[in-house]
């Protein structure tokens, strides 16, 4: 790892102790810088993946990638508290590419630790303009957003796409259930998958999901 490259060891530092530590101040990036990122995140994903249940799908570098500069981006201006740059789209481009399974679980090696930053944002200034935009963020990519009570309006037309994949679905209720995030429920093929899932144990495990549905 290059004690230059420090995207590259914010995002290994965050990936194997769950702590942000940012390195400079400055939020700018390099390509080279990515591809090292990129190339850390396909052996993570690589590792992480040989405990998902079923096939898992092939990593997506390049959904990957741009979930790191993201949450890099997100703990720089928060820990900084810039203002708001006038080149925001910059910094928080919208994921370009079609949003699969794939892109899902790769882009989540770095986006489940987003909702920290933005709670934490949240506390400070609920109408903060990173707030906004990483609400907007979540929104597309809601795998990463389980158990955090986050207010989003999740696309099921969406969601019945990639459930279609076997280990994105299971991995999703898995999810879910661990969290007992009973605002997920409230949409029919979350629900109807975590019922298959907890089948008679449902009383037990989860009484609240019993009561809700």
């Amino acid at each position: 790892m290059s004690l230059q490259n420090n995207i590259l060891q914010t995002i290994h530092h965050l990936r194997t102790s769950g702590h942000f530590v940012l390195y400079t101040k400055q939020p700018k990036v390099t390509l080279d810088e990515l591809a090292d990122v990129g190339d850390f995140l396909a052996q993570e994903y690589e590792n992480e993946s040989l405990n998902y249940p079923y096939q898992a799908p092939d990593f997506d570098k390049e959904a990957a990638i741009w979930a790191a500069k993201t949450i890099y981006y997100a703990a720089q201006f928060l820990a900084h508290r810039l203002e708001e740059p006038k080149d925001l789209e910059k910094f928080f481009k919208p994921y370009a590419g079609k949003i699969t399974p794939a892109t899902q679980l790769s882009a989540d090696l770095s986006l489940r630790f987003l909702p920290y930053i933005f709670k934490e944002l949240e506390h400070i200034d609920f109408d903060d303009w990173l707030v906004k935009t990483l609400q907007q963020i979540l929104q597309s990519f809601p795998y990463a957003a389980i158990g955090h009570d986050i207010e989003l309006k999740v696309n099921e037309e969406q969601l019945i796409s990639d459930f279609s994949n076997d280990c994105f679905r299971m991995m999703f209720t898995d999810r879910v259930i661990a969290a007992k995030d009973i605002n997920m429920t409230k949409h029919k093929i979350i629900q109807n998958n975590v019922s298959i899932h907890l089948g008679e144990h449902a009383h037990s495990f989860w009484s609240a999901f019993v009561t809700e549905v």
